[in-house]
């Protein structure tokens, strides 16, 4: 019973604003790790909701993040139905060496310009964890439309430090809400990497018959 009032007293506490957006992200990442492409629709909902909830607590990099979010939901969308060869949906594959250094570099730059502007500029609330985390999310969700397993580990780090960022803000049922994604993201991961080495398999045994 106690339990139950907890939880009750819980979600009393979030905004309509909050509750929709965590009930479809909840959605969002179950779809997700399932690789099943209504995922998109469904977190284009979900971070269009929370965009104007973050903005308007001065988390501006965040809000930039789901605006970003929305487009590059657009953008999962089409390639998870028809980015593979010959429009074919994208498999599960991992990230090369080469593509790795450039995200590397890019988000070392994009941390160092926008973590100053939203500092100096529009003096942000947590300014430098609000661009650190705002573009580990970005080279995720890139990652993520993409099909790339690496997708996860990124998110596992970025989720866990906005449980703390959501929590000093006052919005706990968010902070909730990443620790949530955390433990989706290890799924995630667990079970990206199962779909792909199935699909390495396959692939093999289609050649040794060919």
């Amino acid at each position: 019973m106690e339990l139950v009032n907890f939880i009750l007293g819980f979600v009393e506490a979030m905004s309509w604003a909050e509750r929709i957006s965590i009930a479809t992200g909840l959605i969002y990442i179950v779809l997700s790790v399932r690789q099943k492409p209504l995922c998109w629709p469904i977190g284009i909902i979900s971070v269009g909701i929370w965009m104007v909830v973050v903005f308007d607590g001065k988390l501006y990099m965040d809000a930039f993040l789901q605006f970003v979010y929305v487009v590059l939901g657009f953008y999962g969308w089409w390639q998870w139905l028809r980015g593979g060869e010959n429009d074919t949906p994208l498999p599960v594959r991992t990230v090369d060496r080469a593509l790795a250094m450039k995200l590397a570099a890019i988000g070392v730059v994009a941390i160092a310009i926008f973590g100053y502007i939203s500092q100096n500029v529009l003096h942000a609330a947590f300014p430098w964890l609000d661009t650190i985390t705002t573009v580990i999310s970005l080279i995720a969700q890139y990652l993520l439309a993409r099909k790339y397993l690496e997708n996860w580990i990124l998110w596992i780090v970025a989720d866990a430090m906005y449980i703390y960022i959501y929590f000093a803000k006052g919005w706990t049922g968010y902070s909730g809400l990443m620790a949530v994604y955390t433990i989706m993201a290890v799924a995630g991961f667990y079970s990206w990497y199962k779909s792909m080495q199935t699909e390495s398999v396959s692939a093999e045994g289609k050649c040794q018959t060919a």
